[in-house]
């Protein structure tokens, strides 16, 4: 399936910074995944729009639903797409309708010049980029537990006044980086609680759970737990390998599965996090572990965006070794 990333490059970005830091990530920001990349430089003229905001939150909401609208007006593949059309699929309920069937509609439009002049193909496209790009803001709000700053209503009249090239700030741009900033100060705010409360759960699970029952640690910190030995070889940390795993927070959550996919994983020990080249050389061909991996020797501070790990999570990974390659 393709992949139309750029429906997710939101509208901020801000740097979260934790005292706890090692000496290699000091220098480094970690990027809330709605960045405001799709924007820069972008010198879009705008009309004045009638649109009423009323409060504090509203505003937030506004500013933000005309950020997210800004894509729209630099990917040359939508611009013909209805604009109603886009917001009435960005205004639909989430959990109404099929994400694999939004990603459908845009890769049959997106098939060939022909399709992208049908107008049947142009509509669904409209109604789907505009449902998907709410349902990944969402997502990502909730993740960082954010969606209480805004105002789903005031964020729609936003995105609509976005997309029809209206803006109720046409005349004062300071006051909206004004409010753009706020924002950015009040998510940077929610980020620092969810990192230090991530890394605090990590710890003390750790601690807890080196103290049960055939649980084993290396000098690293990685924990592990041997569910089924494998007769096969050990592989070394060039070795390449086929594994079956799924991955999970210590929520419970699970964020990745080949089983899911039905297909088991090739990579080779080299490519991947420290704490899976750590670990995997610990299991002979055949063997099934658990491995409890820190978060230094994880993701730290800056997991894929798109995945769902939060910065600075402790991961779960249940692996079996099929094959040494």
């Amino acid at each position: 399936m393709m992949k139309f990333s750029y429906f997710f490059a939101f509208v901020f970005l801000f740097s979260c910074e934790n005292d706890q830091k090692s000496e290699n990530q000091k220098s480094k920001k970690n990027n809330i995944p709605v960045g405001n990349e799709i924007a820069k430089g972008l010198d879009i003229k705008y009309e004045l729009s009638n649109t009423e905001i009323l409060t504090e939150k509203d505003s937030l909401s506004y500013v933000l639903g005309i950020k997210i609208s800004q894509q729209f007006h630099v990917q040359p593949d939508f611009s013909d797409l209805d604009r109603d059309l886009i917001y009435k699929g960005f205004s639909d309920a989430i959990g109404t309708y099929d994400i694999n069937a939004c990603f459908s509609d845009i890769e049959a439009y997106m098939a060939s010049e022909s399709t992208r002049k049908n107008k049947v193909f142009a509509d669904a496209c409209g109604i789907s980029v505009g449902r998907l790009t709410k349902d990944e803001f969402s997502k990502n709000m909730e993740r960082f537990e954010a969606l209480d700053l805004f105002n789903d209503s005031a964020l729609g009249l936003g995105f609509y006044d976005g997309l029809n090239l209206k803006n109720i700030f046409k005349n004062n741009p300071e006051n909206e980086e004004r409010i753009f900033n706020e924002l950015n100060q009040k998510l940077e705010l929610k980020n620092r609680e969810i990192v230090l409360r991530g890394q605090k759960e990590g710890e003390e699970f750790l601690k807890k759970n080196r103290n049960k029952k055939g649980v084993l640690e290396t000098k690293s910190g990685i924990q592990y737990k041997v569910l089924r030995k494998g007769k096969g070889s050990y592989p070394t940390a060039t070795s390449r390998v086929k594994v079956n795993y799924k991955g999970s927070m210590l929520s419970g959550e699970e964020f990745d599965s080949s089983y899911k996919r039905g297909k088991p994983s090739e990579f080779g020990l080299n490519q991947v996090i420290p704490g899976w080249t750590e670990g995997i050389q610990l299991m002979r061909s055949g063997s099934k572990f658990i491995f409890y991996i820190p978060q230094e020797l994880a993701y730290g501070a800056n997991p894929d965006p798109r995945s769902g790990i939060k910065p600075y999570s402790l991961l779960i990974f249940e692996v079996e070794l099929l094959e040494i390659l």
